[in-house]
């Protein structure tokens, strides 16, 4: 039975919702890449830029990311004064893909570099159920993926389903066929109300934060993306995204 990753956050219910026959192994975003570098995961859902990094490594399991377009509700820079005033953040650990979108959106839009500190002072990088927990205690809230959207006009790819690539097609198949079908029925049960939404979330957030599709505006805003991470680590960009044909 293949070993599969779960971010444990909320934004991933929809990807697991009615999946079976496989063995889940949850997580934060960082440990499980971890896990999936080294083989003891055969496929997760991790942060996009684990296949910058290691694209040798992976196929992408088509049609599913965890996305947004427009704000994302669940990644916020959250600070005492306005963003144009930053000058320390702490950032979070547990993602690096929201770690490098937050250095995009200072640098290529506002055109800062803020010290990154380990202490937190003026502004703090917080994702997942987090973010939820926390916006409160800030007068100032940027969403990332709104900053992008408006930036870019183009989706945010927050994260992507990653399969080893010694992985069986047949058990790739099988969790494509899985995935897709969980995703259907966690938003059919949800408009019909049957579905438990936790209190602390946006009202709409899994119809209007999220967006779990992977199309052509995706592949777009990964390469986008990437660019930019290739002028920031020196690292080239991968020449393809290599997505599994089912």
């Amino acid at each position: 039975m293949a070993r599969i990753g779960k971010v444990s956050y909320l934004n991933t219910l929809p990807l697991f919702y009615s999946l079976e026959g496989f063995d889940i192994v949850e997580g934060h975003p960082a440990d499980l890449v971890k896990r999936l570098r080294c083989g003891e995961i055969q496929a997760g859902i991790v942060s996009s830029v684990e296949y910058f990094f290691n694209p040798e490594n992976y196929l992408v399991l088509p049609d599913v990311s965890i996305s947004s377009r427009g704000r994302v509700c669940s990644v916020l820079l959250l600070s005492k004064t306005p963003i144009h005033k930053v000058r320390r953040v702490r950032i979070t650990p547990r993602s690096l893909t929201s770690r490098y979108l937050l250095l995009y959106i200072l640098k290529e839009i506002y055109s800062l570099e803020p010290e990154e500190v380990v202490q937190e002072e003026e502004a703090v990088l917080v994702i997942g159920d987090e973010a939820f927990e926390r916006r409160k205690e800030f007068p100032y809230i940027y969403d990332l993926g709104e900053e992008w959207f408006r930036h870019t006009g183009l989706p945010f790819v927050f994260a992507l389903f990653l399969v080893r690539r010694e992985t069986p097609e047949e058990e790739i198949r099988g969790l494509h066929r899985g995935i897709t079908e969980s995703i259907r029925a966690f938003f059919r049960d949800l408009s019909s109300g049957s579905v438990h939404i936790p209190e602390k979330l946006p009202e709409n957030y899994f119809s209007e934060c999220i967006d779990y599709r992977l199309e052509y505006e995706h592949m777009r805003s990964l390469r986008t993306f990437f660019s930019f991470m290739e002028k920031e680590t020196g690292r080239p960009a991968p020449q393809t995204i290599s997505l599994f044909h089912p």
